[in-house]
């Protein structure tokens, strides 16, 4: 039988291993926002979407993702709209992540 300083050990060992691997997974999320954004955003809306005279800045992030999704389909100003075939759904939630994640 293992002893309960053991058994909480291997407790302590595993929620540092699940907290590793959910930052781990966090970082590579945001990673790939962040190359969509400088693929397809950037260019108007600046690095880390602080604007430019081209895009107004993107932070703080306030919109939802359904609020941000309609946006890039219809826009209501003069951005160009950017279809699913151009950019899914899919990588439109990874750019609202990462923009959600700078501060």
């Amino acid at each position: 039988m293992i002893s309960r300083s053991a058994a909480r050990a291997v407790v302590a060992g595993l929620v540092f291993v699940l907290a590793v691997l959910t930052w781990t997974a966090s970082r590579a999320a945001d990673a790939a926002g962040e190359r969509l954004y400088d693929g397809n955003c950037r260019q108007c809306h600046g690095t880390e979407g602080r604007g430019t005279t081209k895009g107004p800045s993107l932070v703080p992030f306030d919109w939802t993702y359904a609020e941000a999704l309609e946006l890039i389909r219809r826009p209501v100003c003069n951005m160009p709209p950017i279809p699913e075939s151009a950019l899914s759904d899919q990588q439109v939630a990874q750019i609202v992540a990462y923009l959600k994640s700078i501060d």
